[in-house]
């Protein structure tokens, strides 16, 4: 577990019930969220630049420099989720958004000794959200987003997180307004809440806009704003590598974790992992990192 997950700045305060003097410790908790588009491995990329076999193993030196406490995954295929289930010790959620074997797995990865989960569900990113699998606009390959609620028992803080994989470029509004739905119904008013995802689509674009709450759908702002937490930290750059596997992302930016724009949460740094090992990327996308603090007594709040 990294260090500073185990790290809380504490706040003592003393009270006086029936006479007797007790003592409340409120924790601030520290915890590292990622996005990572892991390349599915169902494609033909060969190695050692870009298969699978070649790329965990990579992966798992990463996550040794860059430990995370939630690592919010796209294109997840069976081997692959099983990968960091039995090798890197995490438990997720998350369901394909079809057949398994021919679908992406939208993951959400956690360690039950850090986060206790309270609630997940997967939902079709399609005018049926309920129906799995299902695809009313069109979409190229089936597409779906992961809700989960879990208790930060350091900071007895609960966070609410969604992880979607938009589609290459067909329903990216409607996947906005649903996606921006689902939080608003799912992550109650009191949750620190994220949002993580390759949306296939840069920031200046309506989708995006909306999500923001600088754009309108249908006459309406979304009811849950968002704010784009890499942006927050002057980390603007683009995240799309590409398939040479190097550590160019010079094509666009449509990796991102956002963060609730109001009630925010304690944001203190945030980072686009382009590392190289033995020469090449763990993906064809960079690796997005942000790291939040929650709770009372956080220092060193970038917004």
């Amino acid at each position: 577990m990294h260090i500073a997950s185990l790290l809380a700045a504490s706040l003592v305060a003393f009270t006086f019930i029936d006479g007797h003097s007790s003592i409340r410790v409120a924790a601030a908790s520290i915890v590292r969220v990622m996005s990572f588009n892991v390349r599915t491995s169902n494609a033909p990329d060969p190695c050692p630049s870009g298969c699978w076999l070649q790329r965990k193993e990579r992966f798992g030196m990463l996550l040794e420099k860059h430990p995370a406490d939630l690592i919010c995954t796209q294109e997840g295929t069976p081997e692959q989720i099983e990968h960091f289930r039995t090798k890197l010790g995490f438990s997720y959620v998350g369901l394909c958004a079809g057949n398994c074997s021919a679908n992406e797995r939208n993951a959400i990865m956690y360690k039950p000794d850090r986060l206790q989960l309270l609630w997940s569900k997967t939902f079709a990113l399609s005018d049926t959200p309920y129906v799995l699998p299902s695809n009313s606009w069109g979409h190229e390959y089936l597409r779906a987003a992961v809700v989960a609620r879990f208790l930060d028992p350091q900071s007895q803080h609960v966070i609410c997180i969604l992880n979607t994989h938009f589609d290459v470029s067909i329903g990216h509004n409607e996947s906005a307004v649903l996606v921006a739905r689902l939080l608003h119904s799912y992550c109650q008013p009191q949750d620190d809440v994220f949002m993580t995802g390759d949306l296939n689509t840069v920031p200046e674009t309506a989708a995006v806009q909306y999500l923001l709450g600088n754009a309108q759908f249908n006459g309406s702002f979304t009811q849950l704003p968002l704010y784009e937490t890499l942006t927050a930290v002057g980390q603007s750059g683009f995240t799309f590598i590409g398939p040479d596997f190097d550590n160019r992302t010079n094509s666009a930016k449509i990796d991102y974790i956002f963060a609730r724009k109001e009630n925010k949460t304690c944001l203190r740094s945030g980072e686009i992992l382009t590392d190289l090992f033995n020469g090449y990327s763990v993906s064809d996308h960079a690796v997005v990192l942000s790291e939040f603090c929650l709770g009372d007594g956080c220092t060193n709040c970038v917004k």
